[in-house]
């Protein structure tokens, strides 16, 4: 009966490993325009984001040969994303990432304004707020 009661654990804790690899992965969108992550200029082009850490999130944002992280505000919705998104502000020609959502999760990440954004919006510049349907790419698929 042991032996059945072990075998049962370590197969639920198998589920919830595949079911914790299944949420993992990367939102990938095609960027048409160059845009701002945490005060670095990346470049237009395929935009990989990747939610990493446990405790406190991080985003890992990679475009090209450049990499940025961002320390996002989660943000908890009653209604889970209908699809994968990056949603950028746009000041004139400058773009800013400011927030990721994944399909069918209910917590989207918001990344706080920098600097420059910031400057922007105190020279109140026209906001407008650009938003790209991604691709979720599950790890080891």
């Amino acid at each position: 009966m042991k032996n059945h009661t072990v075998a049962t654990l370590i197969l639920s804790l198998a589920g919830l490993t595949g079911l914790a690899n299944a949420q993992s992965g990367s939102i990938i969108a095609e960027v048409p325009f160059n845009y701002i992550v945490n005060g670095k200029a990346m470049p237009a082009g395929e935009c990989r984001v990747r939610v990493e850490g446990d405790g406190m999130p991080y985003l890992w944002i990679a475009a090209e040969r450049r990499s940025a992280f961002a320390m996002p505000i989660p943000d908890d919705s009653s209604q889970p994303a209908e699809a994968s998104s990056l949603v950028f502000h746009k000041y004139g020609d400058r773009y800013f990432l400011a927030s990721v959502k994944r399909e069918g999760q209910m917590r989207s990440y918001e990344l706080p304004a920098g600097s420059l954004e910031k400057e922007l919006r105190a020279s109140n510049a026209e906001e407008m707020d650009v938003t790209l349907i991604a691709a979720l790419q599950v790890s080891g698929k």
